[in-house]
């Protein structure tokens, strides 16, 4: 015989809607909830790649007042909104340049849908039209940290439309001096881009620089596959405060 609480669940599973239990404890379930578990500092200092329209800075300002933020943004028309948005921040420093291995210029395909523009080609999957390419300044993690004088970066958030592990490769040396605490960032699985790193490529390379993965978040599905989701990575160091 079917109890209360299976009826309930009938009903609602009916609806496209299920019951779970509420464990906010248990990673993967609330971002924010994981990165407080790890942070050392009531005044985190925070690199936002892919910052877009400012999104990110909103959030982690809410969430984290007093945090340090430094947001990167290589599309000079999306800059001009990310400035506009977040001049009302204190301790915001913002930046008209994408992240990457090593400093340079190079082509940036900017999107329709500002959120899909990238470094990278569209492949398969991928949405939208190309409204220019535009040649942009790219900069490191590792230049960053030294020309600011930085000793950590507590949260690394990257959203770079594919080229994660181009901007993880350029915070080498800061790695190797554990000077990078987390890595929250996007991963994906589908050909939304040419060229895509693969995910036992940017699994290797974090695991191989002594971070280790916390949690997945959502995911997002394209024509019935997994086609994209949110990781979290915390380096040996900041498993213990």
């Amino acid at each position: 015989m079917a109890t209360p609480k299976d009826l309930i669940r009938s009903i609602f599973r009916s609806i496209g809607y299920d019951i779970i239990k509420y464990r906010p404890d248990q990673p993967g379930k609330d971002i924010m909830i994981d990165l407080r578990k790890y942070l050392k500092n009531d005044s985190p200092v925070i690199f936002d790649a892919g910052a877009n329209e400012g999104q990110t800075v909103a959030t982690f300002k809410e969430e984290f007042p007093n945090c340090v933020m430094h947001s990167f943004e290589p599309s000079p028309t999306t800059f001009a909104t990310l400035k506009e948005n977040t001049k009302k921040f204190s301790n915001s420093n913002i930046y008209n340049a994408g992240l990457g291995s090593k400093s340079d210029k190079l082509r940036f395909n900017e999107n329709e849908h500002n959120q899909m523009s990238s470094f990278l080609e569209l492949g398969e999957f991928g949405h939208g039209d190309i409204k220019k390419e535009t040649l942009v300044d790219v900069k490191t993690i590792d230049q960053i940290v030294e020309e600011n004088s930085i000793n950590i970066v507590d949260i690394l958030k990257s959203d770079t439309q594919g080229y994660d592990l181009e901007i993880f490769k350029g915070a080498q040396n800061s790695i190797d001096n554990n000077k990078i605490g987390m890595i929250y960032f996007e991963i994906i699985f589908s050909k939304m881009y040419e060229n895509l790193p693969t995910v036992s490529e940017l699994f290797d390379f974090l695991s191989n620089n002594n971070f280790h993965l916390i949690a997945f978040y959502e995911f997002f599905y394209q024509e019935k596959i997994a086609s994209w989701t949110d990781a979290l990575f915390v380096h040996k160091s900041y498993l213990t405060k």
